[in-house]
């Protein structure tokens, strides 16, 4: 071997040091000149040196990066990528009504929790950008006085547009599913043909809740042939409705005119975001807590909070006290006996100096407006604390007046919580073939002592319908992505009753 093949050969070994960096250019200098080169006598080298080895993130070494990093991106960029080839073909009929190069806006709806929320789209070259509230619907409704082009929405609603184009909404790239485990349409459609022929006594139907006027017509087929359906919420107004049926007699929905209200008191609830007529009421209260508004002249409402988690109704409040969330049935029965003349319960805190003055001056200005104050009590508390609620609304004449009262959409329905109770029994005791879960994610926000998991496991087919593959889509045989709401015709209830469509 020659001496320049023998130099060549140290240099090669030598550039490539066991951790695999070198820490400036001078120590690469000395590495390609050999093991033995002298160390350099530059002090302006020596101290980029020890401060490289040092701090490996040093102003010389970020630059270093980041200059490596662009001209990486430039060649992987315009050296390297291609973009496919397009046509620019015009169209041969323009759609109906749309101008290119501007937005579009049509009417549709979201649904969360089975409450609709009308919506106005805007869409560009028929892909939506922005969703907001749909000014010309009888229940959201113009923000404001002269407010013709806006109405309220949510911020789930706003949000509602990203999943759209979210790229893990397709199972394709969905790395949490096994091979296999994804199905469409047609595949559907063959599962479903042999489930059918052993009758629909085996199936069961677990849903998220929803107000649709088609899907109960397309549930009440499925009960006709012989199949079951549930229908579950994690967070659920249920309680809301065993109480109005233990006062009433039947499930019902209350709605308060908070624009007519000179008193407004709410139970551990938060009316401005988590109630499903957030955007009404929110909308409303600026009605009347404004001067020259609809109360007349300078009149304005007054905000009683009684909660136990610091909400945004509590931080608008005129009057907030905090309070455990099981000691606001015991202060809704002093309320009441201060009101009808009642015997009012024994707790001790209810003599507290923060609370007997609460109790006091509110039972007062509830008496002393009498048509024009009404109480909201939240989801959280039980249903005898939405019972006792109703009965003290009507004795200060809030029903009629600024309270009415909706019929349920499905009175004979069990609760949530009954409801999958009763699915996982059915599956532990054998009577359950074939599962289809609609939306929804069970296997996490189930109840933990159901063992929802260990029920599922069970059952010889199962199938999720979904946007997004999560832990239910991974238990279950099958998933198939389900339909975004902006792609899809639709159709659900607002919280007051009233039919809105939804359209692609």
């Amino acid at each position: 071997m020659s001496k320049i093949d023998s130099q060549d050969e140290v240099t090669t070994a030598a550039s490539v040091p066991e951790y695999g960096y070198w820490s400036s250019m001078a120590e690469l200098q000395r590495i390609e000149a050999g093991a033995d080169a002298p160390e350099p006598t530059d002090l302006n080298a020596l101290h980029d040196n020890a401060n490289a080895v040092a701090d490996p993130m040093s102003r010389r070494n970020f630059f270093q990066l980041m200059g490596a990093s662009m001209a990486l991106a430039g060649v992987a960029g315009a050296g390297c990528h291609r973009y496919e080839k397009e046509e620019i073909v015009p169209l041969a009929r323009r759609p109906e009504d749309q101008v290119p190069g501007t937005t579009q806006q049509y009417a549709s709806s979201f649904e969360l929790g089975g409450v609709a929320q009308p919506l106005l789209v805007s869409s560009y070259e028929g892909r939506p950008i922005h969703v907001d509230g749909n000014p010309e619907h009888p229940f959201s409704g113009p923000v404001g006085e002269g407010a013709h082009r806006h109405a309220g929405s949510s911020a789930f609603a706003q949000a509602s547009v990203l999943h759209l184009f979210d790229p893990d909404r397709d199972p394709g790239n969905s790395k949490t599913l096994p091979a296999g485990k994804g199905t469409n349409i047609d595949g559907l459609r063959s599962w479903w043909n042999e489930v059918k022929k052993s009758g629909l006594a085996g199936v069961r139907i677990l849903s998220e809740a929803t107000s649709s006027p088609t899907v109960a017509v397309l549930k009440q087929e499925l009960i006709k042939d012989g199949a079951q359906w549930h229908e579950y919420e994690a967070l659920s107004w249920d309680n809301e409705r065993i109480g109005t049926a233990q006062a009433f007699g039947r499930p019902l929905r209350p709605m308060a005119h908070l624009d007519q209200c000179d008193t407004i008191v709410t139970l551990d609830a938060d009316i401005f975001v988590e109630h499903p007529a957030a955007l009404r009421y929110s909308k409303d209260f600026g009605k009347s807590r404004r001067p020259n508004g609809t109360r007349g002249g300078d009149k304005m409402n007054r905000l009683w909070s009684v909660e136990s988690a610091f909400t945004n109704t509590g931080a608008l409040a005129d009057h907030r006290l905090p309070l455990r969330a099981e000691l606001v049935l015991p202060l809704v029965m002093a309320l009441d006996a201060a009101i009808s003349g009642g015997g009012a319960p024994g707790a001790e805190f209810l003599k507290e100096a923060a609370v007997a003055p609460f109790v006091e001056h509110l039972s007062s200005e509830l008496k002393a407006n009498t048509g024009r104050a009404v109480l909201i009590a939240g989801r959280r508390q039980p249903p005898a604390v939405h019972a006792l609620v109703a009965k003290i609304n009507a004795a200060i004449g809030a029903n009629g007046a600024v309270l009415d009262y909706i019929e349920d959409a499905e009175p004979n329905r069990l609760s949530h919580l009954d409801s999958i109770k009763k699915l996982v029994a059915d599956i532990n005791g054998g009577a359950v073939k074939h599962l289809v879960i609609i939306g929804g994610n069970p296997l996490f926000d189930a109840p933990a002592d159901l063992d929802f998991a260990g029920a599922l496991a069970k059952v010889s087919s199962s199938l999720h319908l979904a946007e997004y593959a999560n832990e239910t889509s991974v238990a279950c045989t099958s998933y198939m992505p389900r339909t975004h709401y902006l792609e899809a015709w639709g159709d659900a209830r607002a919280y007051d009753g009233t039919v809105t469509l939804a359209q692609p």
